[in-house]
C-alpha cells in the first residue's frame, strides 16, 4: 500500500487554555503538542506531512523548522474544513490517501494512523473517520449512524440537540480520505452553523449525498483520541503520556520502584538494570545508560549519563555530561555543558559549572568548580572554590593531573595550578603555581594570651 500523505491542522488558539501561547506550542511530556502529531505520522510512513498554522504562526515555523514537513498557514480561523482548504496547495498534485489529524490529539500511536490508513485503502471508500466510545462525550462531535450501522453524519456538539447529546460514539477529529474526493468537497462547504465556520466534519454528509461510500474505523481505547481544549484536559493527558514512557521503560529492563511519582520525558532513553528512585524527573533530551542508581529527588535535563553511574539523591545535573562510574551527590548540582568523566566523585554540596573534571579526580565536599579544567587524579578538599567572576568576565583555572588543593582554598582565575603541586589548606592562591610545587598563602597566626577573658571582664 502507497504511504499516505498527512495533514496536521495546528492553527488553532487554545483559547479555553488562557495561555499567551498557540494551543499547537503546549507542552506534553517534554515535547510541544504539535510535534507529537508530526512525529505521530512520520512513524505511521504519512509522506508528505503538511502543518497548517495559524495563531502563533512563526513560533510554530521556528519549533518544526528541523522537522521535514511542509507549512500552510490559515490566516483567518475559519473552521476545520477551511484549514483543510489552505492545506491543499501544499499537495499540489498529490493523488494518493490523506490522513487528517490535529496537534490536539497528541496522544493518537502510529499503529493506529496506520491501521485507519490501511483499513481506507482496503475500503475503497471516499472517506474513513476514526471514531471512539467515549464515557463523557461532551464537547466532541458525535457519530450518527442509520439502522445498518453506517455513517450518516457528524454532528458537532455545539449543534447537537438533546437527542444527538446522549450518543456516546464521537468523530475524534482524525480521517482518512482520497485526496481528489475531499478537495472537490470543500469548496462547497457551508458556514451556516452556530459557530460561523467551516466543518471538516460537514464532508461526510456531503459525500454520502453524493453516493460515494464512507466508512468508521474504531479506536478502543478512548484515551488515545482524547483531544485538549482545557488545562485539566491536558493534566490528563500529561499523566497518561508519562504513564506510557514508565511501560515503555520497564519493558526494556529499567527498574523503577515508584512509577507514579516518577516524572519521566517521553524522549529519555535509559538503560536496562538501571535503578531509579521515588521523586525523579528526568527532562529533555536526556540519556542514562546501563546499570546506573539514580536516587529520590533527583532532577536531570538534557544530559549524556554512561554506564554504572550513581547520582545520589536531591542531586541536580543539566546539560551535562557523566562518565563511566561517576559518583554524584548527594545534594550537588552540575550544570551549563560540564563534563564529569570517568570514576570521578563529585561529593555533597559541591557545584560545578562549565567545567571539566579529569578521570579519577575526587571533589569532594562544599566546593564551587566554575570555568575549571580540572585534570585526572586530582584531590579538591572541602570548601576549594575558583574565583571566575571579576565582576565583568569569566575567567578560567587550569588544575593539572596529580595536584591536591587544600580545604577552605581560593584559587583566583586565571590561575594555572601545575602536575601534582600541592596548595596549603586556607590559602589564597592568585598567581600560577609550577609543578610539583608547594604554594602557601596564609598570614602569620597570632596568640593573644587572656584576650577573651578581658573581654568579658569588660
Amino acid at each position: 500500500m502507497p504511504s499516505p500523505a498527512c495533514i496536521i491542522l495546528a492553527a488553532g488558539e487554545g483559547t479555553r487554555l488562557k495561555s499567551k501561547y498557540p494551543k499547537a506550542l503546549q507542552p506534553l511530556c517534554g515535547k510541544p503538542l504539535v510535534l507529537h502529531a508530526v512525529d505521530a505520522a512520520r512513524a505511521a510512513a504519512a509522506d508528505p506531512v503538511v502543518v497548517v498554522v495559524g495563531a502563533g504562526a512563526e513560533q510554530v515555523r521556528t519549533i518544526l523548522a528541523d522537522r521535514d514537513v511542509r507549512i500552510a498557514c490559515q490566516q483567518e480561523l475559519k473552521g476545520t474544513g477551511h484549514a483543510v482548504m489552505c492545506a491543499e496547495e501544499a499537495l499540489e498534485g498529490y493523488q494518493g490517501d490523506v490522513l487528517v489529524t490535529c496537534a490536539d490529539i497528541p496522544l493518537v500511536r502510529p499503529q493506529t494512523l496506520s491501521r485507519l490508513a490501511t483499513e481506507h485503502s482496503q475500503s475503497g471508500a471516499a472517506a474513513t473517520v476514526l471514531t471512539t466510545i467515549c464515557p463523557d462525550p461532551t464537547g466532541y462531535g458525535r457519530v450518527v449512524r442509520d439502522e445498518e450501522g453506517r455513517v450518516q453524519q457528524i454532528v458537532e456538539h455545539s449543534d447537537a440537540d438533546e437527542q444527538y447529546q446522549r450518543i456516546q460514539e464521537i468523530n475524534t477529529g482524525i480521517y482518512c480520505f482520497q485526496a481528489a474526493a475531499l478537495f472537490a468537497i470543500l469548496p462547497r462547504l457551508s458556514a451556516d452553523n452556530v459557530q460561523g465556520e467551516y466543518y471538516l466534519t460537514d464532508v461526510i454528509p456531503e459525500l454520502l449525498r453524493q453516493g460515494q461510500p464512507v466508512a468508521a474505523v474504531t479506536a478502543p481505547d478512548w484515551q488515545e483520541v482524547m483531544g485538549i481544549n482545557t488545562r485539566a484536559q491536558q493534566a490528563e493527558a500529561e499523566k497518561i503520556a508519562r504513564d506510557r514512557v514508565c511501560q515503555r521503560l520497564m519493558e526494556a529492563g529499567v527498574l523503577l520502584l515508584e512509577p507514579t511519582s516518577t516524572f519521566i520525558d517521553c524522549e529519555v532513553e535509559i538503560g536496562s538494570d538501571t535503578i531509579i528512585w521515588p521523586g525523579v524527573v528526568i527532562l529533555g533530551q536526556t540519556q542514562i545508560g546501563s546499570d546506573c542508581l539514580i536516587e529520590s529527588n533527583v532532577r536531570i535535563e538534557n544530559c549524556r549519563i554512561a554506564d554504572r553511574v550513581q547520582v545520589r539523591h536531591c542531586s541536580v545535573v543539566t546539560d551535562s555530561r557523566l562518565g563511566n562510574e561517576v559518583q554524584v551527590g548527594p545534594f550537588a548540582h552540575i550544570r551549563d555543558n560540564s563534563e564529569i568523566c570517568e570514576q570521578a566523585r563529585v561529593g555533597s554540596y559541591a557545584e560545578v559549572v562549565r567545567s571539566v573534571i579529569g578521570p579519577r579526580t575526587y571533589d569532594k565536599h562544599f566546593s564551587y568548580l566554575g570555568d575549571a579544567r580540572v585534570g585526572a587524579d586530582v584531590n579538591i578538599g572541602a570548601g576549594v572554590i575558583t574565583c571566575n567572576y571579576d565582576g565583568q568576565t569569566k575567567h578560567r583555572t587550569v588544575i593539572e593531573d596529580g595536584a591536591f588543593i587544600g580545604s577552605d582554598a581560593a584559587l583566583v582565575a586565571p590561575v594555572a595550578i601545575g602536575a601534582r603541586a600541592y596548595i596549603g589548606a586556607g590559602s589564597v592562591i592568585t598567581k600560577d603555581v609550577p609543578p610539583d610545587a608547594l604554594a602557601v598563602e596564609r598570614g602569620p597566626q597570632k596568640n593573644i594570651e587572656d584576650w577573651a577573658k578581658r573581654r568579658l571582664e569588660k
